[in-house]
């Protein structure tokens, strides 16, 4: 199958609405737990949603790296989008230290 223009984008925007409404009620959905005796309910619930965006960014960095590699084994993607996936999977998974040495304090 020969690669065009046409084929380069990966879905449209109706269907990204899409993912980001049900990311967005998943997410409401993970905060409506109890709320652990360490801490407020909107600490609790900041916390949940941190730790299941860590494991959605994991997930999802796996498959990047993936795609990175396959693309780059098929001649499709040139080195510098390839160092700038593998850059912004550095920077998604650094942000807790990131807002940590902004703010002063530890993540």
């Amino acid at each position: 199958m020969k690669f065009s223009p046409r084929m380069g984008r990966m879905m449209s925007d109706r269907r990204a609405r899409q993912i980001v409404g049900i990311a967005g009620v998943l997410a409401l959905v993970s905060i409506a737990q109890p709320a652990f005796a360490d801490g407020t309910a909107i600490e609790s619930g900041l916390s949940t949603i941190k730790q299941w965006m860590t494991t959605v960014a994991s997930v999802v960095g796996v498959i990047a790296v993936m795609a990175v590699g396959y693309a780059k084994l098929t001649g499709r993607m040139d080195w510098g989008r390839a160092v700038t996936v593998l850059i912004g999977i550095g920077i998604i998974f650094s942000a807790a230290t990131i807002v940590g040495w902004m703010g002063g304090g530890t993540a």
